[in-house]
């Protein structure tokens, strides 16, 4: 009888051990899940507004930006540009900021949206070194806020020549420059491919962004199709469904924009 009590009471205290574990389990997936829904809107707006920018001027080549002025920002298009990934990339950062003792990881969304970020932020991908994207995004948080200075604001502060949000996002103004250039523009397209299958997977009812559609057959280069193809879709978004309707059909070997010269 005493060994019975005993093995009785060690089936107890395992007993309790596994609901303890249990409801800390559900008590993190419950505050991931608390977590996504009450951030995961803005960013996913932020990210519509500039995938629709890039896929726009992608359709065109960037020819917007091929005769800019002394300052580049003084180009609507361009200034519109800079602002809209600037903006994004502080979202991240307020989500980042916030998310801190939360493991987004515990909610499938949040699990994806990790890896959306990760891809984004890869060598391959990503269109500025990571410091710098972080640096940018963080000047245009406003005071610690989850908050984002609006345009007109955010335009007096790029046009300050003291002011860190010049100096920061001087990476990206370089590459917006080289935009209508082929290795710039493929940047471009690739980092607004990847934001655009992030969107539709992790708004698929399209509640708080648009329904676009994807890539025009022919923009992207053999080798930028064959990566995304690959490599960003077949290893890290393994999740994606249909990837053929962000990334198009690739340019015809032997296929040059008007301008560019035979490499």
């Amino acid at each position: 009888m005493i060994l019975a009590a005993v093995g009785g009471g060690a089936v107890v205290k395992v007993l309790d051990i596994f609901y303890v574990e249990a409801r800390r389990r559900d008590d993190k997936t419950a505050a991931a899940t608390s977590f996504v829904d009450e951030h995961l809107d803005p960013l996913l707006k932020a990210a519509d507004e500039l995938v629709g920018k890039l896929l726009s001027l992608g359709k065109e080549d960037f020819v917007s930006f091929s005769r800019l002025p002394r300052n580049p920002l003084q180009d609507p298009d361009f200034a519109s540009t800079t602002f809209l990934v600037a903006r994004f990339w502080a979202q991240i950062e307020i989500l980042r900021q916030q998310a801190l003792y939360v493991s987004i990881s515990q909610d499938e969304r949040g699990r994806r949206l990790q890896i959306f970020l990760d891809t984004l932020e890869a060598r391959q991908v990503r269109l500025i070194d990571r410091i710098s994207q972080r640096a940018a995004g963080e000047t245009l948080i406003v005071d610690d806020s989850p908050s984002t200075l609006r345009y007109v604001a955010f335009m007096r502060a790029a046009a300050d020549p003291e002011g860190d949000v010049g100096r920061w996002l001087e990476p990206l103004t370089s590459l917006l420059r080289r935009a209508n250039g082929t290795a710039s523009r493929q940047q471009l397209l690739q980092y607004a491919i990847v934001l655009h299958a992030m969107i539709d997977t992790l708004d698929p009812e399209h509640s708080v962004t648009r329904d676009r559609p994807g890539m025009v057959d022919g923009k992207l280069t053999k080798r930028t199709w064959q990566h995304l193809r690959y490599r960003v879709f077949k290893v890290y978004l393994t999740f994606v469904e249909a990837p053929e309707k962000y990334i198009g059909r690739p340019r015809r070997p032997g296929g040059r924009r008007k301008g560019e010269a035979a490499r």
